[in-house]
Parts: structure tokens; C-alpha cells; sequence
């Protein structure tokens, strides 16, 4: 159990780290969408993908595809190729928890719901919650403030995403790329950090002193 909290934890700060890599307003414009990283999926880190998400009001999101991770089955909830039965998921309302002996693993508050299990739910409580803020909380020190952590998932079937929502803000001058917010995401000084960017088509390249990374535009 330990090794999969930790998976969606570093997943998660990673990509924080990666979107500090990171003209006007057309070429913020370009920047908004859902980009997917390369080369993110891997059985080590337990995840099927992921990237970052720029809305047009200037925030930025992390998703991350922990379909592999994390979905629920007509048996009940799949962990990491597990199946814990439906006797350890318990629903009262719009509150769903999965509770293994004696401890709270996933505690949840549907926002959609779907058949079955399914929908979009806000991660609200339970060791992965309690993991999640203490891998951010040491990275991000000040900066962080749990209060304004938002997590949700999605599950849909044999898939589930997970978004750490308006987690940054972000804004553009020429081909600089400035973000702000978590401290998880700077690689600079202070709460901001700087880089370039370019995007050609659906390709997102953002480039800084150590690394470029690139990410295509998921439609």
C-alpha cells in the first residue's frame, strides 16, 4: 500500500517540477489546453501517463492517468491489481470511503456520479490524501497551503484520472513562460520561476538551464 501512495505522490511532485520548466496574448492562447507528457508512463512509477493542464484564466493544473493505479470494478475497487471487495467501500450520501482494516485508505465526496461506482469525485480524506499534503507540504514549505489543495478523480470504467486542480498560475510575455503558486513547481528563487516555451502545432516544448521537455496537446 505504501509503495502505491508513494507512486502518485512523486508522480505528482515530478510533474510539478517539470511545468517550472516552464508573446502576447495569441501565444498564451496557444498555451491553453491539456498537455500530455512523453515518456511519463512506466510500471515503476504506477502510472499510465499525465501532464499539465493551462486554462484561459491564467491557472494550471497536474493530471495524472493512474488507470493502472487505481479504478473499481463490478467486484469492487481495483489497487495496483488488487481487488479490495466491496465489503471495504462504504457510501453514505454523497460520501464514499474505502476502509482496510480499521483504516481509511480513500475517503471521497462525489461531484458526478456515474453507474455504479463511477463518476468525478474530490479526494477529501484518508492515508493517500494524508500522504499527498505531507509530500507537498515537505516540498513546497510556505508556499503550501493545504486549505487550497483540490483534488478530484475521475473514474470511468477501467480508467481513473487524478487532477491536482488550479495548483499554479501562470503567465506569458514573448517566449517566457512565468508560473507561480506551490513551491513544488520552482526550480528559481523566491515563489516564481521562469522559462521558454514554444508551441508548433500540438507540440509543447518548454526549455530552461537544465532540461527541455516536450508534450503533445491531448484532443
Amino acid at each position: 500500500m505504501k509503495k502505491i501512495i508513494s507512486s502518485v505522490t512523486v508522480c505528482s511532485l515530478a510533474l510539478c517540477a517539470l511545468a517550472s520548466c516552464g508573446d502576447n496574448a495569441k501565444s498564451g492562447e496557444k498555451l491553453v489546453g491539456k498537455w500530455a507528457m512523453s515518456n511519463l508512463a512506466s510500471e515503476e512509477a504506477s502510472v499510465d501517463g499525465g501532464g499539465i493542464i493551462f486554462t484561459d484564466d491564467g491557472k494550471g493544473s497536474v493530471y495524472l492517468d493512474t488507470s493502472s493505479l487505481l479504478h473499481f470494478e463490478s467486484e469492487g475497487l481495483n489497487v495496483g491489481g488488487t481487488t479490495l471487495a466491496k465489503d471495504y467501500i462504504k457510501e453514505s450520501g454523497d460520501t464514499l470511503t474505502v476502509d482496510v482494516m480499521g483504516q481509511e485508505m480513500i475517503g471521497l465526496k462525489k461531484l458526478e456520479a456515474k453507474e455504479g461506482y463511477d463518476g468525478k469525485y474530490s479526494l477529501e480524506s484518508g492515508i493517500l490524501y494524508d500522504s499527498i499534503v505531507q509530500g507537498m507540504e515537505k516540498q513546497g514549505n510556505a508556499s503550501f497551503d493545504k486549505e487550497n489543495l483540490d483534488i478530484t478523480i475521475d473514474f470511468d470504467g477501467a480508467k481513473s484520472e487524478v487532477v491536482f486542480n488550479d495548483l499554479f498560475t501562470y503567465t506569458t510575455k514573448g517566449k517566457k513562460l512565468e508560473v507561480s503558486g506551490f513551491a513544488g513547481f520552482l526550480n528559481g528563487d523566491g515563489d516564481k520561476a521562469t522559462a521558454e516555451f514554444k508551441v508548433d502545432g500540438d507540440t509543447l516544448e518548454l526549455k530552461d538551464s537544465k532540461s527541455t521537455e516536450t508534450l503533445t496537446r491531448v484532443k
